[in-house]
């Protein structure tokens, strides 16, 4: 068993001294592949151009340096398929590889995004205002106006009411005195001057209501309270209301039309109704 040992200590220890070249005054060593070796096996090694990289160049991005790295190896590639074929035969070949390679980035790329859609658009409205608004929905198209937006004007009948009427008297002293009466009466719950009607001022409202048969009951009512000379009319006959549509704002008009909110004739703006015509 020692000798079997000394024996493999010895051969380790030739390996090593072999492998490290210590041998090689003897003849014996490893066969080494240095830098000619290495340059004979090379083809074409003329057509390799080595460029020295600018001050500063490292810190370049990656896709930069691949046109040339493509045509380096499309020369090279060349040159190794045909290692019979002149110089001259293959620069047109690695140049036409270079064009491809500089070419397929832009290909490749994916096609620009088609600009998006208008930013999305609402609806505002303005209103409504009475027959005897006049005045102020001058003011608001004219606060509209100035802000450069352009609103539509959307006039429509006022939904029918039926309205129970004392008068219209001869003179507002005339129908305070008879108002001055119901108040000390006292039997009739429901009473105010008319307003915002000039057809049936100066008068007494009874009561308004959205049917003429609810009109009608309290005509009866008032009658059984002694109240004489008092009949059912159509408040609203012939009125009209007029709304100022804003269809499609965009986002910076919604800006403009909140900084003269203020400006629009007392009026709030708010979103539109699908129908105009049922606007309240």
């Amino acid at each position: 068993m020692r000798a079997l040992f000394l024996a493999l200590l010895l051969a380790n220890l030739a390996f090593f001294a072999w492998s490290q070249g210590w041998l090689a005054a003897a003849g014996l060593g490893p066969a080494t592949q240095r830098e000619p070796q290495r340059l004979a096996l090379q083809i074409h090694p003329g057509q390799v151009h080595v460029t020295p990289l600018p001050a500063g160049s490292a810190a370049a991005p990656a896709p930069a340096a691949g046109p040339s790295a493509a045509s380096s190896a499309a020369a090279s590639a060349a040159s190794s398929a045909s290692p019979s074929a002149p110089p001259a035969a293959s620069a047109p070949a690695a140049s036409a590889a270079s064009a491809a390679a500089t070419s397929a980035p832009a290909s490749a790329a994916p096609p620009a995004v088609p600009p998006t859609a208008a930013a999305r658009t609402v609806c505002r409205q303005i209103g409504p205002f009475g027959a005897m608004q006049t005045d102020e929905l001058a003011q608001a198209q004219a606060a509209l106006a100035k802000a450069g937006l352009h609103a539509q004007a959307h006039t429509y009948p006022v939904p029918p009411q039926w309205m129970v009427l004392l008068g219209p008297f001869p003179s507002r002293d005339a129908m305070q005195t008879v108002l001055d009466a119901l108040q000390r009466n006292g039997q009739v719950k429901v009473f105010a001057p008319v307003s915002g009607r000039p057809r049936y001022e100066p008068g007494i409202s009874l009561g308004v209501f959205s049917t003429e048969a609810a009109a009608q009951e309290q005509l009866l009512i008032v009658g059984r309270q002694g109240v004489q000379g008092a009949k059912v009319v159509q408040r609203n006959a012939g009125m009209e209301r007029t709304v100022l549509r804003l269809p499609a704002l965009t986002p910076a008009q919604l800006d403009a039309l909140a900084r003269i909110s203020g400006q629009l004739g007392g009026q709030m703006v708010k979103t539109c109704e699908q129908a105009p015509a049922h606007a309240p």
